[in-house]
């Protein structure tokens, strides 16, 4: 519902416009009056006041005058100028001072109304375009502090060649970036133990932590990778400034612990002159967060610290060796070991050097796993997503468990390939001794050469897989023939021997008693 005021000197036009209109059916809910422009600019200080219809003649303050002003402090109010014929012309030169429309008098009450209803209709577009650009104004406001973090991570942590437009954007939103030094530091929060529904939470309240302790001059926000960035803004350059931040880092550090119990990991790169140096003093404070790989977590660490790393790269031969033994094997003593030593053996690493081992490991284990059959796709995707996920690791010690974890996976995945293959192995020779068992050539021999394995690796897995060995399953099987025709049959001995594959009959009758206490003869009489 609108408000409505009708400034005009003569009582008879003033009361007769509020009175020819059915005005609460063109949305308007209360009308003020007024009998010259001086009364109706202290209506519209005091009151709510959407549209305005004034005449232009009248005392102490004229109808033009009253528009100026009110195009000027009061510029949603519409404005419509009611005039004579006589006074046209200055009606018309009301337009420039923002009056909207204007009509003429004398007018009857069926024309106001068409013409009322038409300007109710623009003042009804204005006044929704203006509750448009209110609600977007106010969702701008709520939603300026993201876009302040990610116009400063555009800036800083983003190689990108528009550095010029963003710092514009970054003027536009109170970040003054045109003049000074700069400090860039990384702050990288172990929430390894934080479950993923406190996750966000945590690190809200880190980079509320930090906020704090830096107040209002310097700049915090995060990096895309769930680590936090300080923009500390410096009067002027130099060691002593560059060591100021660092004791920052620290008291922030120990803030957040004692606060939240977080263990922080911090990293100070070199020094920006310009706000186009940014982003290479946020790369330099990456490399020197890679010494959490080398000299532990829960520390802060400055760009000058790299120098003190091992600058030759150190690659772990023997350790690998080790490793792909110890998956071969199914020692998982071995597997850990093997994996703890790459990474120290070489002494103080570089986070390069890491990285390179890192990738090394996960390489050589994905090509182990290739070589397997039949192989898990979550598996694979496992592997697959380690190659990315170093970054994320909060230490040395976080990245080994992952690829111990790892190792062992494919591990189980070898022996229960392997010991499928073994066992059909076995059910191949099997299958083999039940077709040829009269054969009386049939030995390990050409058992293994059916199968296609080597005599002694059938010889240990008929064994292992079947608790007993060849000759003897062999035998087995013979003896069962035997007894069955033995039962069935009115066949001569010889005639079973010569049937079951014993080329000899008396070493036959021989091997039947030691098999079941009895000679051939004995046991069909037995039957």
């Amino acid at each position: 519902m609108y408000t409505l005021l009708i400034a005009d000197d003569e009582p008879l036009i003033r009361n007769g416009v509020k009175k020819i209109i059915d005005w609460e059916s063109l949305g308007f809910s209360q009308i003020f009056l007024a009998e010259d422009g001086q009364e109706a600019l202290d209506i519209i200080k005091s009151k709510h006041v959407d549209l305005v219809l004034t005449d232009i003649v009248m005392p102490f303050m004229d109808g033009l005058e009253l528009s100026e002003i009110l195009s000027r402090e009061f510029p949603d109010i519409h404005v419509v100028i009611l005039t004579g014929h006589e006074d046209f012309e200055y009606a018309q030169k009301s337009v420039s001072l923002g009056v909207k429309n204007y009509i003429l008098k004398p007018i009857g009450a069926e024309s106001l109304y068409k013409k009322m209803v038409q300007i109710c209709e623009k003042l009804h577009i204005e006044n929704k375009q203006r509750q448009y650009v209110f609600s977007m104004k106010s969702q701008l406001r709520q939603s300026m502090p993201v876009l302040r973090e990610q116009t400063l991570n555009k800036i800083v942590c983003s190689e990108n060649r528009d550095i010029n437009l963003y710092l514009e954007r970054a003027k536009n939103m109170n970040i003054n970036l045109e003049r000074g030094t700069y400090e860039v530091g990384v702050l990288d929060f172990d929430l390894d133990n934080i479950s993923l529904a406190d996750y966000d939470l945590y690190l809200f309240a880190a980079k509320n932590i930090a906020r704090e302790c830096l107040g209002e001059a310097h700049y915090v926000f995060e990096d895309g990778r769930d680590r936090m960035v300080i923009l500390f803004q410096c009067d002027s350059v130099g060691e002593e400034m560059h060591e100021v931040f660092y004791d920052t880092l620290c008291v922030i550090q120990k803030a957040i612990f004692n606060t939240i119990q977080i263990k922080t990991t911090c990293a100070v790169g070199n020094p920006a002159s310009s706000a186009k140096e940014l982003n290479s003093a946020y790369r330099s404070a990456e490399k020197a967060l890679e010494c959490k790989y080398s000299l532990g977590s829960d520390a802060v660490y400055d760009i000058a610290d790299l120098n003190y790393l091992e600058k030759s790269f150190y690659y772990p031969y023997e350790e690998m060796h080790h490793l792909i033994k110890g998956i071969k094997i199914g020692n998982r003593e071995q597997i850990r070991d093997a994996i703890n030593s790459a990474f120290h053996r070489g002494g103080s690493l570089s986070g390069k050097n890491v990285k390179m081992i890192y990738i090394e490991v996960v390489t050589s284990l994905l090509r182990e796993l290739s070589a397997l059959k039949e192989v898990s796709e979550k598996i694979w995707k496992w592997g697959f997503e380690l190659y990315q996920d170093f970054e994320w690791f909060s230490s040395v010690k976080d990245l080994e468990e992952e690829l111990y974890r790892f190792a062992c996976e494919i591990c189980e995945q070898m022996n229960s390939v392997q010991t499928n293959s073994g066992m059909q192995v076995i059910d191949r020779v099997k299958e083999f001794v039940m077709n040829n068992y009269r054969d009386s050539e049939l030995s390990l021999s050409s058992a293994a050469e059916y199968a296609s394995v080597s005599t002694g690796y059938l010889s240990g897995l008929f064994k292992k897989e079947s608790g007993t060995n060849f000759v003897k399953y062999l035998t087995d099987v013979r003896m069962e023939k035997c007894m069955q025709l033995l039962r069935t049959t009115d066949m001569k001995t010889y005639e079973i021997a010569y049937e079951t594959g014993f080329s000899n009959p008396h070493y036959f009758s021989i091997s039947f008693k030691k098999y079941t206490g009895m000679s051939p003869s004995e046991f069909r009489a037995k039957e």
